[in-house]
């Protein structure tokens, strides 16, 4: 039944992964037992240096980090899926390098976005390393879809916004250049400051972009999947990388779906 072995490359962050292996098994359809669950084997490297940290300050890049545990996956993985949004922006270089084919699940959740809302105005939630580093420029195909993506950056006053709205609630309040403990990537739903539930923090976020005429949102941060899950906000449709990703895998695992390209480009940023 299974052809190939799922590798997840985790501890970008923790909880982020480990929702990934959830929606793995929820992506198994009726399920008889244990043995009708696909294969996958994990290398999480927690200290893999911080993705927006390294496209926005010049910090060190997680690359390394990253191919480490690619190296690892390879020993028994056919393909890789990076738990991990703002890591694709390192995506061509690691592909490069990359001892087995890695899933882009931008690509993936752009195109699902073409197909499902092309025309219309789609809005992104994601780190602003992500957006600012270019990962969720559309590529070639979705631009032909007409496929037109806001994220908060876009809007009047949109740094503070990111920063209120999407980064703090995923980091934790920052003071003096310095993150403080009690974001998503801590394990806590809560901001410590506040006392705001970082779900209800993110649910404004998207109120904000259908306020600036999106028709759904896609939540482009493992973080921020893991908190709103897949449930329309206020009727709004959330496309989730993490779900489609999941079902991915579990097809290309099947044999259903062949495998990621091993060092496909995906266009300059």
């Amino acid at each position: 039944m299974w052809q190939h072995v799922i590798g997840i490359v985790g501890g970008l962050g923790p909880h982020a992964h480990i929702e990934f292996e959830r929606r793995l098994l929820a992506a198994v359809e009726s399920p008889a037992g244990d043995q009708d669950y696909p294969e996958w084997i994990v290398a999480s490297i927690p200290h893999t240096p911080d993705r927006t940290v390294a496209l926005l300050e010049s910090g060190p890049s997680p690359v390394p980090s990253l191919l480490r545990a690619l190296d690892r996956l390879a020993a028994g993985a056919d393909f890789a899926v990076i738990a991990c949004m703002t890591a694709h922006a390192f995506l061509d270089e690691i592909r490069s390098r990359a001892p087995l084919p890695v899933l882009d699940l931008v690509e993936l959740t752009l195109a699902e976005a073409a197909r499902k809302f092309s025309g219309a105005r789609v809005g992104v939630l994601a780190t602003t390393g992500a957006l600012k580093g270019g990962v969720y420029s559309p590529a070639g195909t979705c631009l032909a879809s007409g496929l037109d993506l806001v994220s908060l950056l876009d809007l009047p006053g949109g740094d503070k916004l990111q920063e209120d709205l999407v980064m703090r609630p995923i980091y934790g309040p920052l003071h003096e250049g310095r993150r403080l403990s009690g974001g998503i990537k801590s394990g806590v739903d809560t901001d410590p400051e506040t006392k705001v539930a970082h779900r209800e923090t993110l649910e404004a976020a998207v109120r904000a972009l259908v306020g600036a005429g999106a028709s759904c949102v896609v939540t482009g941060c493992t973080e921020i999947a893991l908190v709103l899950g897949r449930e329309p906000v206020d009727g709004t449709p959330l496309l989730d990388p993490l779900d489609l990703a999941a079902h991915t895998a579990v097809s290309i695992a099947r044999g259903e779906q062949p495998l990621p390209a091993s060092r496909a480009g995906r266009g300059t940023r």
